[in-house]
């Protein structure tokens, strides 16, 4: 570009020889001469021009407002495939949110502090400086990995990037199969050596009371008779956490469904003196699920929910249904007693309870129908008292 240019100056300088020399002068010769270098010149700077303007090829054209509308749908909905909730911030404020970081926060937010799915970890991932990771616990116990990075855009601050991943989010498929396989193998085996126990005792118990054996030999039979039975029917019960069916889905319209939980569960909370509600939003909601499936989860949410109101002064239980073009939410809320102070996330652990004589499994069967639709099972504290269980399933493209 800097010999462009010199040739440039060279050739005025040249031009204005001439000029004098035709004007002043009668040195036709030497201007005729000087007009031939100045010829010369001149094709050189036109043929270094032309190299330049090869070189660079045409000037780019404008993309076209269809292609980048285009562009960033594609863009868009690749984020949505994520299944780590992405969040860009502009200092505190949030300025995007992938279709995951939508689910977690369930509702348009301006800061993460509006996020209560986060809790008390909120002001905490506000604060971190790219480059950082953390684990992170959530509100429902939970925890979660957090990673943050910064970038810039044109005639913009610069902004940071979130990704959440909930731990147990990827785990949670596999940690339920590991449950289910070993329930159904403690079953097999327990039930292999229960049945002839059983079988056993009561013939026993048959043949001594015929000779009028001694009574604490016939009640020592009877004990155990009554044992094995109690053990074969407690394994039943947690075969139901190894063998739930397949979901079988078919559309399914939600008003209807829930006022039929409603009329299986009345004579319970009138009993107990339960204020019930139900609601859904928007009316006439319709979904993709297996009806008995998710019948028997939300039923034993609700009475996991009678049993934690027992003995409040206004015992309250609801539920909440809300769809959109994501996913549906059936929320179970109640007054009572709340989440143990300690590991929450333990409850939803197969076998594990907080009640006296709990089997533990009624929260593990909901849990699994909602991993079996591929949905979760979510849990958090109620402001003022009380327990959320939010059983949360993808919506269909259908």
């Amino acid at each position: 570009m800097t010999g462009l240019v010199v040739r440039a100056i060279g050739i005025g300088a040249l031009s204005y020889v001439v000029v004098h020399l035709l004007a002043q002068t009668h040195l036709y010769a030497t201007a005729a001469v000087v007009v031939a270098l100045v010829a010369l010149a001149a094709v050189g700077l036109v043929r270094a021009v032309s190299r330049m303007i090869q070189r660079a090829g045409p000037p780019p054209r404008a993309a076209a407002p269809d292609t980048v509308t285009r562009d960033l749908d594609h863009a868009h909905a690749l984020l949505d495939t994520v299944p780590a909730a992405l969040i860009v911030l502009e200092a505190e404020r949030v300025v995007f949110m992938n279709r995951a970081a939508r689910v977690l926060a369930r509702e348009n937010v301006t800061t993460l502090r509006d996020i209560a799915a986060l809790g008390d970890a909120a002001p905490r991932l506000a604060a971190m400086r790219p480059g950082a990771r953390e684990v992170v616990p959530f509100a429902d116990g939970s925890a979660a990995y957090v990673s943050c990075a910064q970038f810039s855009i044109p005639h913009a601050s610069a902004r940071r990037l979130l990704s959440v991943q909930r731990i147990a989010g990827d785990l949670d498929a596999v940690e339920a199969k590991a449950w289910g396989d070993m329930a159904r193998v403690m079953a097999h085996e327990i039930m292999n050596s229960l049945t002839p126990i059983a079988s056993l005792s009561e013939s026993l118990e048959q043949l001594m009371q015929g000779r009028h054996a001694d009574a604490e030999v016939i009640a020592a039979l009877e004990t155990i008779k009554r044992r094995s039975h109690g053990l074969m029917s407690f394994v039943e019960r947690y075969r139901a956490v190894a063998e739930l069916p397949a979901p079988s889905t078919g559309i399914i319209d939600v008003t209807p469904f829930l006022d039929g939980i409603e009329r299986l569960m009345s004579l319970t909370f009138r009993e107990r003196g339960i204020a019930y509600a139900s609601r859904v939003v928007p009316d006439g909601a319709m979904a993709r699920f297996d009806r008995e499936l998710l019948e028997q989860a939300l039923i034993n949410l609700l009475r996991n929910a009678v049993e934690a109101v027992a003995d409040m002064p206004s015992p309250r239980i609801e539920i909440e249904c809300n769809q959109s073009t994501t996913e549906i939410a059936f929320d179970v809320r109640d007054n009572g007693r709340g989440l143990p102070d300690e590991e929450p996330g333990k409850l939803l652990t197969p076998f594990f309870s907080t009640k006296p004589g709990g089997g533990g499994i009624g929260l593990s069967v909901a849990r699994h129908v909602a991993l079996a639709h591929g949905g979760q099972l979510n849990m958090r504290p109620r402001v003022g008292g009380g327990a959320e269980f939010s059983l949360v399933l993808p919506v269909s493209a259908e």
